[in-house]
């Protein structure tokens, strides 16, 4: 595909989830009139995705991804995304580059009662993604906030998960990472160790995460070798009781 095809599938793509974020019908007609394209590309298009449809959650999710890969500003893209697609988006991202993924995880330690929007594991890493879907950059005192909040989550997950797998069998080192994830553009990338990250700029942050981690804020537990995601974090209910 060429870069100016490239360019136009991006922009048809952009104008469905502008055009459906109140609506879930298509109509190609509206659709070429908002995206300036040809009917009869926007038809390609449509069957190409498969887009006949009414555009539901999981449809919605995955045209906002593929726009993103065709190089349209994710920040823009987001705007059009509610917060659960906002987070629906994330869990897709990591899930095409090799990530576990485990949603709106909320779990008790002590006499503190916690959610944590994402989890990604990949066997090495655990991400706790927090995303966060505010049109514009926060105050400074609000940054601050974010990170003490992200701060109270790594430590009683840390611990909750220490306490669950202490002596189950053979154990390996993982390393637990809090990540803020935004639609806009932050102003700094890093805040004391804490990433931020935008959705457009996901994917070359990941590749720069899983390089330099131990530069970032972080706790190494041992967990048990052979779990998946799910079954590392299923048991944290019990301690909610």
């Amino acid at each position: 595909m060429t870069s100016s095809s490239r360019m136009i599938v991006g922009k048809i793509l952009e104008t469905i989830l502008k055009l459906t974020a109140e609506k879930a019908e298509v109509n190609p007609q509206e659709i070429s009139e908002h995206s300036l394209t040809s009917e009869s590309i926007v038809n390609e298009i449509l069957d190409k995705f498969d887009l006949r449809d009414r555009m539901r959650f999981e449809r919605r999710v995955k045209v906002a991804l593929e726009a993103i890969r065709l190089g349209v500003d994710g920040e823009r893209i987001s705007r059009y995304l509610d917060w659960k697609e906002f987070e629906g988006l994330a869990a897709e991202a990591f899930t095409e580059i090799g990530y576990e993924v485990y949603g709106d995880l909320r779990f008790k330690y002590g006499d503190r009662r916690h959610q944590i929007d994402l989890l990604a594991y990949n066997g090495i890493l655990m991400l706790l993604v927090d995303c966060k879907h505010w049109r514009k950059p926060p105050s400074p005192s609000e940054e601050e906030r974010m990170i003490v909040e992200q701060e109270r989550r790594l430590m009683d997950l840390r611990d909750a998960l220490s306490l669950l797998w202490r002596g189950s069998g053979e154990l390996k080192e993982i390393t637990l990472i809090p990540v803020i994830l935004t639609i806009y553009e932050p102003r700094k990338k890093l805040l004391q160790g804490h990433m931020f990250v935008s959705v457009g700029k996901l994917m070359g942050a990941l590749e720069y995460l899983e390089r330099s981690y131990y530069e970032l804020r972080s706790e190494v537990i041992k967990v048990p070798r052979d779990l998946g995601l799910s079954e590392l974090v299923k048991p944290l209910k019990r301690l909610n009781r």
